[in-house]
């Protein structure tokens, strides 16, 4: 076999792949073209359109004036020298009737003494259009949170210093059925308050997140037992953890987490004494962390429900709370990388768990 005759190289399959693919030899030249690289390049007038064998890709792309083009040569190049063993790189490929995207990924592989570089262009269209739509999403997301904290608290808080200076002055003149009615507005304001709050620290999450640093999840864990030290007195809480690690993430997103999934703990013990255990284990490259109670547990068909916002399993006269702390939870460890799910049955307790990954080391 020569430098020549790369079909010897190709699966059949591969020419019926809707993948635009080629290989070039170690300089540059195309020796092979799928079906797809040649249906793509005569539908398309584009300027990186080497579709003929024999034509020397790097050349053709550096005559590009577009930075487009000049990023796929330097990229190129680099695979080409052995600077690099792979080149991946997402460009627009705009059509007069569609707009389109695409991901090169080049890399260079050996048969015997011959050095190869295989190069194919994904349409990634659908991924990207999707990306977009998301971000806009995300973008909406934002102004709501901005709508929340500012046009939406002020109003709230009138509402309640309002019902507050009612109750004060006029209380000599109220009675006990009015009194009422007043406490329940007070405490509906305050619980819409908490909400929006919520709300904005979960829009948040992405956006406003510090960035990755090692962290010691024991001293994490220390700092949210101590912040919650009042109310693991009030409620004899006895919490047991075993020895954590050090991962990578954002510090104080990962303190939220664990004292969201702590408070959720010990909010439904039901009427006994909070028992909660931490514990870490290594699964390959990630650490799986869990938080198990032995409170009320939760029925197997809304064990996914409680990770959505505002999917509240029980009414605010049997438990506090906003609806949102869960999902806040999966929002982070999703933005770490991990996963989060519980395993419980009804009075019998829960365990939540979520995975992180594993520093290399």
């Amino acid at each position: 076999m020569n430098g020549r005759e790369p079909e010897a190289l190709i699966p059949a399959a591969v020419d019926t792949l809707p993948i635009n693919f080629a290989i070039l030899d170690d300089e540059g030249t195309i020796l092979y073209t799928n079906r797809a690289w040649q249906e793509f390049g005569e539908a398309n007038d584009i300027e990186l359109r080497p579709d003929t064998i024999g034509t020397n890709y790097l050349t053709i792309t550096r005559q590009g004036e577009t930075e487009t083009a000049q990023t796929a040569a330097a990229g190129l190049s680099e695979i080409l020298t052995g600077d690099r063993e792979l080149f991946e790189f997402e460009y627009p490929c705009h059509s007069p009737d569609k707009q389109r995207w695409f991901l090169m990924r080049a890399a260079s592989f050996t048969t015997g003494d011959q050095r190869y570089v295989a190069v194919a262009h994904f349409d990634i269209t659908d991924r990207y259009t999707y990306q977009r739509q998301l971000e806009e999403s995300n973008e909406r997301l934002q102004q709501f949170a901005y709508a929340a904290s500012h046009d939406l608290q002020e109003p709230l808080r009138m509402v309640t210093s309002y019902l507050q200076l009612l109750e004060r002055r006029y209380s000599d003149d109220l009675d006990e059925d009015a009194q009422e009615f007043i406490e329940f507005a007070v405490d509906g304001a305050e619980r819409m308050k908490a909400m929006i709050e919520g709300l904005l620290t979960y829009s948040r999450v992405e956006t406003q997140g510090q960035s990755f640093d090692s962290v010691d999840l024991e001293a994490v864990l220390d700092d949210v037992l101590t912040d919650l030290g009042i109310r693991i007195d009030e409620t004899g809480a006895e919490i047991t953890a075993e020895s954590l690690p050090t991962v990578r993430g954002d510090a104080n997103q990962l303190r939220q987490l664990f004292q969201n999934l702590l408070e959720n703990a010990l909010q439904y013990s039901g009427e006994q004494k909070p028992r909660v255990s931490i514990s870490a284990m290594r699964n390959e490259d990630e650490w799986i962390i869990s938080v198990s109670d032995t409170g009320i547990g939760i029925d197997q068909e809304d064990v996914d429900r409680v990770f959505e916002v505002f999917q509240r399993l029980h009414s605010h006269e049997e438990y506090e709370g906003t609806g949102i702390g869960l999902a806040l939870c999966r929002r982070i460890v999703k933005r770490h990388g991990g996963e989060i799910w519980v395993d419980s049955e009804p009075e019998e307790g829960s365990t939540f768990s979520f995975t992180l990954p594993a520093p290399d080391t």
